[in-house]
C-alpha cells in the first residue's frame, strides 16, 4: 500500500460524505459484537476533517482490540468513558454531554444533529449512547486524580524525590484538595463547574483582602493551592481519559503577585558581631550551627547543605569545595543513591560547584562527613536555627530567617564588583543565555570569594 492510500486508510465514500470502514482482526471476530466490519458515518464531506475523525477512531478501536488480545481487565466505567469522548469528538460534536445537560440546555439544532448522527441502524450502542449522553461519567474525585498522577504522569517526575520531598510535595495538593473540599465539597471531577472554581478563587480573595482585622494572607498561597488543582485537573482528564481539549474550571484563576521577597538580607556587621564571634551561637547544636556559619560563606540554600554527602564534599583537592549535585533514582553507579536515598536539587542550575572559603572551610573541616542530624530533614534544621536565633534576640527584625544569609551573600557578591553571571552561577540562579566555558574556574572563583570573605573566630565552629 503506498503512501497515498496510508494517508486514506479506513476511509471510504458514501454519496458526498466520509465513512470510516475498517475490517475487524478475524481472532477477534467472536469478541467485537461489530464484526466482520466497522461501518461509521463521519458526517462530513470535508477530507481533512474526516481523517482526523478516522484517526480518533483508529486509535480508540486499536486500544480496543490490544485489551482484548491481552484479556486484560479494564475498569469500565474509565474505558468507556474515554472512548465515548473519543468517539463523539470523532463525529463533530464539542465532547462528552450527560443526557441530563442535553435535556435542561441543548438547543434543538444540537438535539436534531445528535440524533441525525446515529440514524443508520448500523450504528454502534456503544456510539449511540455516547452521543445520546447515557454513559454515565466517572466518579473519580481530586483525592483520585492525585493518586493516578503519582502513580502515572507523574512518577517519572517524582522519582528523584526523597522520601522528606516527596512528603513535603504531596503536603500541597492534599492542603488544597482538602480545602476545596471544605468550601465547595467532595464533588466528583466530571461534575465540578466553573462556579465551584470561582467559589474557591472568591474564599482565597476574602483571605488575601480581608475585610476584618485578620491578617492578610500572601497571594502566592492562593496561587499555589488555585494552580495544584488546576493541574491535577488538567492531567487527570489528558492521562485518563485521553481529554486534553477539557475546558479547566480553574483556568485564569490567579492573584497578582508584586514578586517581593519578605526575608531581607542580615547587615554584615550583625553577622561578624553575632555569628562570627564565640558566644552568641553556643547554644546551639553543633551540626546546626555548622549549617547556618557555612550558608554564610557560601550563599547555598539550607536544603543544599543540610543534604551534602560526605563524597560531595571535597578538600584534598587543590581547590577544596562542595559539589551541588542531585541523586538519581535510576543512577544504580551511584553509592550515594544506595547509601542517602535520591534526592532532588531546585532546578538545572543548581548543579554546581562552590569554593570553600573562610568560616564554610573551617566548618567543613571540622564535618567533612556533611550533617546527619538533618540529611533530608531541611525544615527540622531550619526551625530548630530560626527558632534558637528568635529565642535569642539574634534576628535584626521580625522578617529576617535564617534564609536572609543567603540574600545577604548575593549583596555581598555585588559590593566585591564580582561578575553578574559568576554571581548567578554561584548563587544557584539561571543565566538567560547558553551556558559556555566553566565559569572561570574554581581556582578564580576561589580567589574571588576569598577577597570577600567575613574574619571569624575559628573557636566558633
Amino acid at each position: 500500500m503506498g503512501k497515498l492510500d496510508l494517508l486514506d486508510q479506513y476511509l471510504k465514500r458514501r454519496g458526498h460524505s466520509w465513512v470510516y470502514y475498517r475490517r475487524v482482526p478475524t481472532a477477534l471476530l467472536a469478541l467485537d459484537a461489530r464484526a466482520p466490519l466497522i461501518r461509521q458515518a463521519l458526517g462530513t464531506r470535508d477530507l481533512a476533517v474526516a481523517r482526523r475523525a478516522r484517526d480518533l477512531l483508529a486509535a480508540a478501536d486499536d486500544e480496543l482490540w490490544a485489551a482484548l488480545t491481552l484479556n486484560e481487565h479494564v475498569d469500565r466505567s474509565r474505558s468507556r468513558y474515554a472512548a465515548a469522548l473519543k468517539r463523539v469528538k470523532a463525529m463533530g460534536f464539542v465532547g462528552y454531554v450527560s443526557a441530563e445537560e442535553l435535556g435542561r440546555e441543548a438547543r434543538w439544532e444540537e438535539l436534531s444533529s445528535r440524533f441525525e448522527a446515529i440514524l443508520p441502524e448500523s450504528t454502534p450502542r456503544a456510539v449511540e449512547q455516547a452521543v445520546l449522553g447515557t454513559i454515565p461519567p466517572p466518579e473519580d474525585r481530586f483525592e483520585d486524580a492525585l493518586r493516578i498522577y503519582v502513580e502515572g504522569p507523574g512518577k517519572l517526575a517524582l522519582a528523584n524525590k526523597s522520601p522528606n520531598q516527596l512528603r513535603i510535595w504531596k503536603n500541597i495538593p492534599k492542603r488544597a484538595i482538602a480545602r476545596f473540599v471544605e468550601i465547595v465539597g467532595d464533588k466528583p471531577l466530571a461534575e465540578i463547574t466553573r462556579g465551584d472554581a470561582v467559589k474557591f478563587y472568591r474564599y482565597w480573595l476574602n483571605r488575601i483582602m480581608p475585610e476584618d482585622e485578620v491578617a492578610p494572607m500572601h497571594p502566592s498561597s492562593g496561587n499555589r493551592e488555585i494552580g495544584e488543582l488546576r493541574k491535577l485537573y488538567r492531567e487527570y482528564f489528558s492521562f485518563e481519559h485521553n481529554d486534553k481539549e477539557r475546558l479547566n474550571p480553574f483556568l485564569a484563576l490567579g492573584f497578582p503577585e508584586d514578586g517581593s521577597d519578605p526575608r531581607p538580607p542580615f547587615p554584615i556587621a550583625w553577622l561578624e558581631q553575632k555569628f562570627l564571634t564565640v558566644g552568641p551561637l553556643a547554644g546551639l547544636n553543633a551540626e546546626a550551627r555548622a549549617i547556618l556559619l557555612a550558608i554564610i560563606e557560601t550563599g547555598c540554600r539550607p536544603s543544599e547543605i543540610c543534604n551534602l554527602t560526605p563524597s560531595a564534599i571535597i578538600l584534598d583537592a587543590e581547590v577544596p569545595h562542595i559539589s551541588i549535585r542531585p541523586r538519581r533514582a535510576n543512577d544504580r553507579k551511584n553509592s550515594d543513591v544506595k547509601e542517602f536515598g535520591p534526592h532532588e536539587v531546585k532546578s538545572s542550575a543548581s548543579v554546581r560547584s562552590i569554593p570553600l572559603v573562610g568560616v564554610a572551610l573551617e566548618v567543613f573541616k571540622r564535618f567533612p562527613g556533611g550533617f546527619p542530624r538533618y540529611m533530608d530533614r531541611t525544615g527540622t534544621a531550619c526551625q530548630t536555627i530560626n527558632s534558637y536565633l528568635d529565642e535569642n534576640a539574634l534576628l535584626p527584625s521580625q522578617e529576617h530567617t535564617l534564609y536572609g544569609l543567603r540574600h545577604t551573600f548575593e549583596d555581598r557578591m555585588k559590593r566585591a564588583d564580582i561578575d553578574y553571571e559568576v554571581r548567578m552561577g554561584l548563587f544557584g540562579h539561571t543565566i538567560s543565555r547558553p551556558n559556555y566555558g566553566s565559569g572561570g574556574g574554581l581556582t578564580w572563583q576561589r580567589d574571588l570569594l576569598a577577597g570577600m570573605a567575613l574574619k571569624y573566630d575559628p573557636a566558633v565552629v
